[in-house]
Formats: C-alpha cells, structure tokens, sequence
C-alpha cells in the first residue's frame, strides 16, 4: 500500500480504495507525529489529494442525483405548468433585450 500511496494516481481507484488509502495514509502520518520525525512531504501532499479526488466524486455523484430527480420531477408536471414556465423564462429573456 505504501508504494500505491507514494505513486498515487487517484483518478484509477475506485471510491472505497480511496477511501482504504486515506485511512492508511492518516495512520501512516500519525505514527511519523508520534515518533517525533517529520513525514516525508510527500504524505500531506497526497493526504490532501485523496480529501480532494474523494469530496469531489461525492458532489459529483450528489449533482448527478439532483439532476436526475429534477428531471423526474419536470416529467410529473401537467402541459399548463411547463407552458406556463417557458412563458416566464420567454419573459425575462425579453426583458434582457430590451434593456
């Protein structure tokens, strides 16, 4: 795993490796603090990627969600509602150009 961690390539793993290697990088560093030496640069580095590539599949996956009950909840809506809403986006567009 330390060899995978000191060549992290994030972007290849998978969400629960990602997560394994956080847990390993977080001891890995914690055991450097509590033997009083520095951990080599690379460690917060890559600690910090692996926050980064892991927050962000989750808000991807959260958006990806949001779309997708968005537009269930567009295809529930009766022809007088989405009339109704293109009338008001027509509107502000109009409004745009006549300024």
């Amino acid at each position: 795993m330390l060899t995978q961690f000191k060549s992290l390539q994030a972007e290849r793993l998978q969400l629960e490796e990602l997560v394994a290697m956080l847990v390993f990088a977080k001891q890995f560093r914690d055991e450097f603090e509590s033997l009083n030496i520095e951990p080599p640069s690379y460690v917060d580095a890559n600690l910090k990627a692996l926050r980064r590539e892991i927050t962000g599949r989750i808000s991807d996956g959260l958006e990806k969600q949001k779309h997708e009950l968005m537009a269930r909840l567009d295809s529930l809506k009766t022809p007088s509602e989405r009339k109704a809403e293109l009338q008001k986006q027509l509107t502000a567009i109009e409004k745009q150009l006549n300024s």
